[in-house]
Protein backbone atom coordinates (compact mmCIF):
# COMPACT_ATOMS: atom_id res chain seq x y z
CA UNK A 1 0.00 0.00 0.00
CA UNK A 2 1.22 3.38 -0.81
CA UNK A 3 1.33 6.05 1.60
CA UNK A 4 -0.52 9.45 0.69
CA UNK A 5 1.73 12.23 0.37
CA UNK A 6 0.67 15.47 1.87
CA UNK A 7 1.72 18.61 0.31
CA UNK A 8 2.66 21.40 2.43
CA UNK A 9 -0.21 23.40 0.72
CA UNK A 10 -2.38 20.35 1.61
CA UNK A 11 -1.27 20.86 5.07
CA UNK A 12 -1.52 24.11 5.28
CA UNK A 13 -5.33 23.69 3.98
CA UNK A 14 -5.71 20.90 6.96
CA UNK A 15 -4.52 23.24 9.77
CA UNK A 16 -6.48 26.24 8.52
CA UNK A 17 -9.81 24.34 8.07
CA UNK A 18 -9.43 23.38 11.43
CA UNK A 19 -8.82 26.67 12.96
CA UNK A 20 -11.54 27.58 11.23
CA UNK A 21 -13.89 24.73 12.33
CA UNK A 22 -12.65 25.73 16.02
CA UNK A 23 -13.07 28.80 15.84
CA UNK A 24 -16.66 28.43 14.71
CA UNK A 25 -17.20 25.89 18.18
CA UNK A 26 -15.81 28.90 19.50
CA UNK A 27 -18.70 31.09 18.64
CA UNK A 28 -21.10 29.27 19.07
CA UNK A 29 -20.10 28.36 22.64
CA UNK A 30 -19.84 31.92 23.25
CA UNK A 31 -23.36 32.45 22.07
CA UNK A 32 -24.76 29.26 23.97
CA UNK A 33 -23.25 30.93 27.23
CA UNK A 34 -25.01 34.41 26.08
CA UNK A 35 -28.43 32.75 25.85
CA UNK A 36 -27.91 30.77 29.23
CA UNK A 37 -27.16 34.21 30.88
CA UNK A 38 -29.85 35.41 29.60
CA UNK A 39 -32.50 32.65 29.81
CA UNK A 40 -31.01 32.61 33.87
CA UNK A 41 -31.31 36.36 33.73
CA UNK A 42 -35.38 36.04 32.51
CA UNK A 43 -35.83 32.58 34.90
CA UNK A 44 -34.96 34.60 37.76
CA UNK A 45 -37.18 37.74 36.69
CA UNK A 46 -39.74 35.19 36.51
CA UNK A 47 -39.03 33.63 39.77
CA UNK A 48 -39.26 36.77 41.28
CA UNK A 49 -42.87 37.55 39.96
CA UNK A 50 -44.00 33.82 41.33
CA UNK A 51 -42.88 34.78 44.51
CA UNK A 52 -44.28 38.19 44.38
CA UNK A 53 -47.62 36.08 43.42
CA UNK A 54 -47.17 33.78 45.67
CA UNK A 55 -47.10 36.37 48.33
CA UNK A 56 -50.46 38.09 47.25
CA UNK A 57 -52.27 34.76 46.96
CA UNK A 58 -51.05 34.14 50.30
CA UNK A 59 -52.14 37.42 51.76
CA UNK A 60 -55.41 37.13 50.23
CA UNK A 61 -55.95 33.28 51.47
CA UNK A 62 -54.62 34.94 55.12
CA UNK A 63 -56.82 37.62 54.66
CA UNK A 64 -60.06 35.04 53.82
CA UNK A 65 -59.03 32.71 57.05
CA UNK A 66 -58.58 36.13 59.79
CA UNK A 67 -61.96 37.47 58.13
CA UNK A 68 -63.60 33.98 59.03
CA UNK A 69 -62.00 33.74 61.92
CA UNK A 70 -63.31 37.13 63.19
CA UNK A 71 -66.86 36.58 61.96
CA UNK A 72 -67.50 33.37 63.98
CA UNK A 73 -65.73 34.96 67.32
CA UNK A 74 -67.67 38.04 67.53
CA UNK A 75 -70.57 35.94 66.65
CA UNK A 76 -69.97 33.23 69.19
CA UNK A 77 -68.86 35.96 71.89
CA UNK A 78 -72.45 37.56 71.13
CA UNK A 79 -73.86 34.45 71.79
CA UNK A 80 -72.09 32.49 73.89
CA UNK A 81 -73.62 29.22 72.98
CA UNK A 82 -72.64 25.90 71.42
CA UNK A 83 -74.51 22.46 70.67
CA UNK A 84 -77.15 23.65 72.64
CA UNK A 85 -74.65 24.58 75.71
CA UNK A 86 -74.38 27.86 77.12
CA UNK A 87 -70.26 29.02 77.96
CA UNK A 88 -69.45 32.22 80.25
CA UNK A 89 -66.50 32.47 78.29
CA UNK A 90 -65.17 32.98 74.74
CA UNK A 91 -61.33 33.42 73.64
CA UNK A 92 -59.58 33.32 70.72
CA UNK A 93 -55.90 32.16 69.17
CA UNK A 94 -55.56 30.29 72.50
CA UNK A 95 -51.89 28.93 72.66
CA UNK A 96 -50.57 26.00 74.45
CA UNK A 97 -46.46 24.53 74.41
CA UNK A 98 -45.36 22.19 76.71
CA UNK A 99 -42.10 20.11 76.58
CA UNK A 100 -42.84 16.71 76.62
CA UNK A 101 -40.56 13.86 78.43
CA UNK A 102 -39.36 12.76 75.26
CA UNK A 103 -37.57 15.98 74.93
CA UNK A 104 -40.01 17.08 72.14
CA UNK A 105 -41.98 20.27 72.45
CA UNK A 106 -45.52 20.21 72.21
CA UNK A 107 -47.43 23.32 70.20
CA UNK A 108 -51.02 23.67 69.37
CA UNK A 109 -53.33 26.73 68.83
CA UNK A 110 -56.97 27.14 68.57
CA UNK A 111 -59.14 29.12 66.93
CA UNK A 112 -61.98 29.21 69.64
CA UNK A 113 -62.14 28.01 73.26
CA UNK A 114 -65.56 28.60 75.49
CA UNK A 115 -65.23 27.69 78.24
CA UNK A 116 -68.05 27.31 81.16
CA UNK A 117 -67.91 25.38 84.82
CA UNK A 118 -68.06 21.62 82.98
CA UNK A 119 -67.23 22.07 79.65
CA UNK A 120 -65.40 23.23 76.89
CA UNK A 121 -65.85 23.90 73.10
CA UNK A 122 -62.63 24.06 70.78
CA UNK A 123 -63.90 25.43 67.38
CA UNK A 124 -61.83 25.42 64.55
CA UNK A 125 -62.99 27.86 61.66
CA UNK A 126 -61.63 27.40 58.40
CA UNK A 127 -62.59 29.90 55.12
CA UNK A 128 -63.02 26.51 53.29
CA UNK A 129 -63.52 22.95 55.27
CA UNK A 130 -62.04 20.04 54.24
CA UNK A 131 -62.94 16.49 55.36
CA UNK A 132 -59.25 15.94 56.83
CA UNK A 133 -59.91 19.27 58.95
CA UNK A 134 -62.71 17.43 60.90
CA UNK A 135 -60.30 14.26 61.71
CA UNK A 136 -57.41 16.77 62.29
CA UNK A 137 -59.60 18.33 64.76
CA UNK A 138 -61.47 14.87 66.70
CA UNK A 139 -58.01 13.35 66.66
CA UNK A 140 -54.75 15.46 66.96
CA UNK A 141 -56.24 18.41 68.38
CA UNK A 142 -58.62 17.36 70.95
CA UNK A 143 -55.49 14.89 72.30
CA UNK A 144 -53.23 17.73 71.68
CA UNK A 145 -56.06 19.86 74.03
CA UNK A 146 -55.76 17.43 77.15
CA UNK A 147 -52.23 17.51 76.80
CA UNK A 148 -51.70 21.00 76.98
CA UNK A 149 -54.37 22.13 79.46
CA UNK A 150 -54.55 19.67 81.93
CA UNK A 151 -56.71 22.15 84.01
CA UNK A 152 -59.87 20.61 81.89
CA UNK A 153 -59.36 17.83 83.11
CA UNK A 154 -62.77 15.92 83.83
CA UNK A 155 -64.29 18.82 81.46
CA UNK A 156 -66.51 17.90 78.74
CA UNK A 157 -64.99 18.31 75.41
CA UNK A 158 -67.29 19.56 72.31
CA UNK A 159 -66.11 19.68 68.88
CA UNK A 160 -66.97 22.31 66.34
CA UNK A 161 -65.62 23.06 62.96
CA UNK A 162 -67.04 26.47 61.40
CA UNK A 163 -66.90 28.15 58.08
CA UNK A 164 -67.80 30.15 54.95
CA UNK A 165 -67.77 26.81 53.12
CA UNK A 166 -67.73 23.41 53.16
CA UNK A 167 -66.46 20.91 50.81
CA UNK A 168 -68.05 17.27 49.89
CA UNK A 169 -67.65 14.95 52.48
CA UNK A 170 -67.15 17.12 55.62
CA UNK A 171 -70.86 16.28 56.52
CA UNK A 172 -70.30 12.60 56.53
CA UNK A 173 -66.93 13.22 58.26
CA UNK A 174 -68.30 15.32 61.11
CA UNK A 175 -71.33 12.73 61.54
CA UNK A 176 -69.03 10.17 61.95
CA UNK A 177 -66.74 11.73 64.87
CA UNK A 178 -69.65 13.83 66.19
CA UNK A 179 -68.34 17.58 65.51
CA UNK A 180 -70.41 20.54 65.57
CA UNK A 181 -70.82 22.18 62.17
CA UNK A 182 -71.03 26.14 62.05
CA UNK A 183 -72.27 27.71 59.01
CA UNK A 184 -72.37 32.05 58.29
CA UNK A 185 -75.82 32.76 56.87
CA UNK A 186 -75.98 36.40 56.35
CA UNK A 187 -75.11 37.86 59.47
CA UNK A 188 -74.92 35.29 61.29
CA UNK A 189 -74.33 31.76 62.24
CA UNK A 190 -75.98 28.36 62.29
CA UNK A 191 -75.68 25.16 63.08
CA UNK A 192 -75.09 23.40 59.83
CA UNK A 193 -75.62 19.36 61.75
CA UNK A 194 -78.85 17.66 62.26
CA UNK A 195 -76.59 14.82 64.45
CA UNK A 196 -76.06 15.27 68.41
CA UNK A 197 -72.41 17.10 69.07
CA UNK A 198 -70.04 14.10 70.80
CA UNK A 199 -68.70 15.30 73.96
CA UNK A 200 -65.09 13.98 73.84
Amino acid sequence: MEEEKLSMADITRWIEDSKRRSDEVWAQLKENAAQIAKTDAQMKKTDIRIAEMTKNVCGISDSNGLFAEEFFFNTLSEKKEFAGIHFDEVEDDVRGKQKQPDGKRLRDQFDILMTNAASVAIVEVKYRARKDDVETLAVRKVENFKTLFPEYKGFKIYLGLAALAFEKDVVNEARKYGVGLLQQVGETIESANDWEVSAY
